[in-house]
């Protein structure tokens, strides 16, 4: 992905709010996530090494998504910047 120049504070400002936003929409799909695989496999009665499948869905399942959200964010969200105009007037 290239990475994003920011120049003004309006531009920063939009993509704060934007790497707010999507933080918001991983924390959904990792609820999502853990409803899915913990109340989700409640009632299906199998076991994995005498561990009901809701107990690993509902850990190690929602563990996984959200370190596969934490690496999107990363990588496709978050941009490196400074708030500090000082700072980059200082660079130039």
């Amino acid at each position: 992905m290239a990475k994003r120049k920011l120049t003004t504070y309006a531009a920063k400002m939009r993509q704060t709010n934007r790497e707010a936003i999507a933080t918001v929409v991983a924390l959904a799909v990792i609820v999502a996530a853990w409803f899915a695989g913990g109340i989700g496999l409640a009632d299906t009665g199998i076991e994995v090494f005498s561990t009901p499948i809701w107990i690993i869905g509902g850990t190690v399942g929602t563990w996984l998504v959200a370190v596969i959200a934490a690496v999107v964010l990363a990588r496709g969200v978050f941009a490196n910047f400074s708030l500090d105009d000082k700072e980059e007037a200082g660079r130039e």
